[in-house]
């Protein structure tokens, strides 16, 4: 399917969308007012077809972290370090299944590269909502945001990553 992943507008129809997760249907009815506020950024991916349409989702925002005292690329900084927040990625249900969301982690992470080559990120984080989410993540080089803590199922993609995973998209296009 051919689709264009944009910044929310007026104009995208939201009131269709159901990805099964109530939290995150009633979120992207209130995504263009956080995204006009500046509070976070909300891309929707939209099929060509029905430019309107909003068939997937996912929100960015700034985020600061200390870095996990293990990494040895940030283990002397302990003050607060600049990253981005990955704080939902949804696909309508009539969509699941056809690795929408895979592409748009992937935009996200493209995404992270630029803001990283502007002002400076160490990576992307995520917060999964179940474990089960956890492999989907970690097949793209997410790790555990804090391994001495596996109660807490945040994860990261280091910077380094995030830019080799884009070069390799850059290179496919």
């Amino acid at each position: 399917m051919s689709l264009s992943i944009e910044e929310i507008t007026q104009q995208h129809n939201r009131k269709s969308f159901v990805c099964g997760v109530t939290k995150f249907n009633q979120f992207l009815q209130q995504a263009r007012q956080k995204t006009a506020k500046h509070i976070s950024k909300t891309y929707v991916a939209c099929p060509d077809s029905i430019p309107t349409a909003v068939i997937a989702y996912y929100t960015l925002t700034g985020y600061s972290v200390t870095a996990p005292p293990s990494h040895k690329d940030y283990k002397k900084n302990p003050h607060p370090l600049s990253a981005v927040k990955l704080t939902r990625l949804a696909v309508d249900r009539s969509q699941q299944g056809q690795r929408l969301g895979e592409r748009l982690l992937i935009d996200a992470i493209y995404r992270t590269v630029l803001v990283s080559q502007q002002i400076s990120a160490i990576g992307l984080f995520v917060d999964p909502m179940t474990p089960q989410v956890i492999p989907f993540y970690q097949q793209y080089g997410f790790l555990p945001a804090n391994p001495d803590d596996p109660s807490r199922l945040e994860m990261w993609l280091p910077i380094k990553t995030c830019l080799e995973l884009a070069g390799v998209v850059l290179n496919k296009s």
